[in-house]
């Protein structure tokens, strides 16, 4: 993790490790070549993503990195960067809330200390959460950066969490695809549900 400079070391109280969600000690190894996520059909007509990236600029070369492996699983990500031109001109701030609102699966925060104190990452978080709480939950997938300390009233502690320093990009993003992959087939899954009648 040499590539990435993260705000100091990781301090356990900082957010309560009750949330973090661990599977063992910190994995070092390289994923399985083939996670095999099929791109699942979009949940709704406005599903246009799986997951929806939110980030301080400060963190974007670990965020890019993740996504560039996102992307290679077949996952369909918001990225900024992606969007600069159909964005050019127009209300960016708008189309943000219709994507983190309506459009993905999924939303991502990548909360650094400096997350929360950039008014546009914290603005898509509270899209985000107003979303989540329509979907009834489980629409937000937290990663920490460093040893940020968040606020219960930014992030809940029954939302669970993954931490940044203990996944490299592609690690993260098949934590991502295994994710979505149980998502779509949950959904496929929903009787009477819009979205499994047409499949």
């Amino acid at each position: 993790m040499a590539k990435y400079t993260f705000n100091g070391p990781v301090d356990a109280t900082s957010i309560g490790d009750h949330n973090r969600i661990t599977t063992g000690p910190p994995r070092r190894t390289a994923r399985p070549a083939d996670p095999s996520p099929a791109r699942p059909e979009p949940a709704d007509e406005d599903a246009e993503y799986d997951l929806a990236f939110s980030f301080a600029g400060t963190d974007r070369d670990y965020v890019e990195d993740t996504k560039t492996a996102c992307t290679d699983l077949g996952l369909r990500v918001m990225y900024d960067m992606d969007l600069s031109n159909q964005w050019w001109g127009a209300n960016y701030l708008t189309e943000q809330r219709r994507i983190y609102g309506t459009r993905a699966l999924f939303f991502v925060p990548f909360i650094s200390h400096d997350y929360f104190r950039r008014p546009i990452p914290a603005d898509e978080f509270a899209t985000a959460m107003w979303t989540d709480v329509e979907r009834g939950g489980g629409y937000i997938l937290p990663v920490i950066i460093g040893d940020v300390a968040v606020p219960a009233e930014r992030l809940p502690r029954h939302i669970g969490f993954l931490r940044a320093e203990e996944y490299e990009p592609d690690e993260l993003a098949y934590e991502m695809a295994r994710k979505v992959r149980r998502a779509r087939a949950a959904l496929r899954q929903v009787p009477g549900d819009g979205a499994a009648e047409r499949q």
